[in-house]
């Protein structure tokens, strides 16, 4: 299931996958039988189902078939699975899981909602320059070069796009954990956007967490993939550091006290959930919480940068056209 980049339609047919697997393990199908039942989410998954399928044939269980799987289900995935499948609770890991990427989905489109407005004002301000030297070049009456005044701005453009699929290539999970901590700290500098990235890393580590301890995780292991899957160095990095603490027999609210890397509100909830034995109401609550703060700083970051990006368009025309009147009128000047 993985990509080079994942999109909300990806998350979305992945959720709808497990989904129908669950479904069909409440109705008390077999795995095999529910796996040769549902749709592939995609035409690449197809492979990776059939080999599914033939190694469960050969007597595997569906945990032991998808070791060393990670070229289609990421180790969250299947930890979860392990987990279901070894407490006889498949059916609640599929429909978690399925929450879990409905949830993400929605995530990445509402980010992606956001930013459309901005980055369409900035193609508009990057482009206007040759807009308006193709329009001057047609009423003047000379040649419409129309790639001669597009050239520098497309130029621009594709350094722009070049920069920002770097940054998601480099940003991915399988590539180098330090390369991608020092540019989540740079994304966390970025005024406003970075705390609601925060925010909404936040809530994912929330719901990683709820799913793997309803699945059966040990604390110390939900702890730590929850931690990567949250896709944040940062929160993987501040786990780590504090597992030798579980360990010694600590319990993790005890531990989140010493921590200031965690917010209060995080730390205090789920302290309230573990000493009340709500931690499922605790966790689902802070998910949510950080969800809704994460994309209201978002919401706001953006609108800030619709309007510092209006005050460059404004600034912009307003160079243009003077340069281009007075260009002019030294021409005709010029000529008498």
């Amino acid at each position: 299931m993985a990509s080079l980049i994942e999109t909300p339609r990806s998350f979305r047919a992945r959720s709808e996958y497990y989904h129908q697997l669950a479904a069909l393990q409440q109705a008390g199908i077999g795995v095999t039988e529910s796996l040769q039942q549902t749709p592939p989410p995609s035409q690449r998954d197809q492979r990776h189902v059939r080999e599914t399928i033939d190694r469960l044939n050969a007597g595997e269980t569906f945990s032991e078939s998808l070791e060393d799987r990670q070229s289609w289900l990421p180790s969250f995935d299947r930890m979860m699975i392990r987990a279901g499948e070894a407490g006889g609770r498949l059916d609640d890991t599929f429909r978690i899981l399925s929450d879990h990427y409905a949830q993400r989905s929605t995530l990445i489109r509402d980010v992606l909602f956001r930013l459309a407005y901005p980055v369409f004002i900035v193609h508009f301000i990057i482009l206007m320059p040759g807009l308006i030297s193709y329009g001057a070049s047609l009423l003047g009456g000379g040649e419409a070069g129309f790639l001669g005044a597009f050239f520098p701005s497309l130029l621009t453009l594709g350094a722009l796009y070049a920069a920002v699929f770097l940054m998601l290539y480099l940003g991915q999970a399988n590539r180098g954990f330090a390369l991608r901590y020092w540019l989540e700290k740079i994304w966390h500098r970025v005024p406003m956007f970075g705390p609601a990235l925060k925010e909404l890393k936040l809530s994912r580590l929330s719901f990683a967490l709820y799913a793997l301890l309803n699945a059966g995780v040990t604390v110390r292991e939900a702890w730590k993939s929850a931690a990567n899957a949250s896709g944040s160095p940062w929160l993987a990095t501040s786990v780590r550091d504090w597992l030798p603490e579980l360990d010694r027999g600590l319990l993790p609210s005890e531990v989140l006290k010493q921590r200031d890397d965690f917010p209060t509100t995080f730390r205090d909830l789920y302290a309230t959930g573990e000493v009340s034995g709500q931690l499922d109401d605790s966790l689902q609550r802070l998910a949510k919480l950080y969800h809704d703060e994460g994309t209201r700083h978002l919401k706001s970051a953006a609108g800030v940068a619709t309007g510092l990006v209006y005050g460059a368009v404004v600034i912009t025309v307003a160079f243009i056209v003077i340069r281009f009147w007075t260009n002019y009128y030294s021409s005709v000047l010029d000529a008498f």
